[in-house]
């Protein structure tokens, strides 16, 4: 896999970002291209507050989104990634209102530049070894993973939260060289590992547990001890240029309220205890 083109993809995705965001900026807060500027005796557009969410994370978060639209009124627009192309997206804009990375330390570079205006944690994130319906290659333990032949998608470790868990794991059992080998994609986003694995272009790979729930049908999961000490925890933040605080706290209170709860359990996930 060709590391320069994954960086070169996502710088991409983020400069379009943000010439759109710079482009909205031209026009009136609201409007859309084509659309004729409010007068005076016109309603307020309505607001809406932008949140920047891992690619994993996708499903409960739109759906949290809409019950909390459902409930207030206020509109949820989102940007999905990997953490080093949402990380990119926030420094570079300077816009947005709500960040909810895969994993607590991607928000390093956030902190860096006092971006953190509120934060709390919400979910648990627990890395698991999935492999297709059926098991095609025979994996049983994490060693298997360095069998001469075994298809593995990794997640890019520049890209994303569970590319660093696996280098990390099969670095400490001494595997990570070998492994590598064997390596036939690394991916700037779980989602894409899950695809490979569903259509079974890739015989193993390390991604979410809550990313299994979704299409267990689909795939099997074999039984790594050695994952356990690398769950991680799933934070919601307020970023604090946003231009809209107050909302941007109370839809984060959400995400964390029993209401979202039952939502992120729906859909697999471990809330944290509060």
């Amino acid at each position: 896999m060709n590391r320069n083109r994954i960086t070169l993809s996502i710088a991409v995705r983020t400069a379009v970002l943000l010439a759109f965001l710079l482009l909205a900026g031209c026009r009136q807060p609201g409007a859309s291209p084509g659309t004729p500027a409010k007068t005076s005796g016109e309603s307020a557009p309505q607001k809406t507050l932008l949140v920047y969410t891992a690619a994993g994370l996708r499903k409960p978060v739109e759906e949290i989104g809409a019950a909390f639209y459902a409930k207030t009124g206020i509109k949820v627009s989102y940007s999905f990634g990997g953490a080093a192309e949402l990380n990119s997206q926030i420094l570079l804009t300077g816009q947005g209102d709500l960040y909810l990375p895969g994993d607590g330390a991607e928000l390093k570079p956030i902190r860096e530049k006092n971006l953190v205006d509120w934060e709390k944690d919400v979910v648990y994130h627990t890395p698991v070894l999935a492999v297709p319906k059926g098991n095609p290659a025979g994996l049983k333990t994490l060693a298997d993973l360095a069998r001469p032949g075994v298809k593995v998608a990794l997640g890019d470790p520049r890209a994303n939260p569970i590319g660093k868990v696996a280098d990390e794991l099969l670095e400490s059992q001494g595997l990570l060289e070998k492994v590598n080998k064997n390596v036939i994609v690394r991916t700037p986003t779980v989602n894409e590992l899950v695809v490979y694995l569903t259509t079974r272009q890739a015989q193993a790979a390390i991604i979410w547990e809550e990313n299994y729930q979704a299409v267990k049908d689909k795939l099997d999961l074999v039984s790594v001890p050695e994952l356990t000490p690398y769950i991680k925890t799933v934070p919601v933040v307020v970023l604090s240029f946003s231009k809209e605080k107050t909302l941007a706290r109370q839809l984060a209170e959400f995400v964390v309220s029993p209401a979202a709860n039952a939502i992120w359990t729906k859909w697999g996930y471990r809330p944290i205890a509060k």
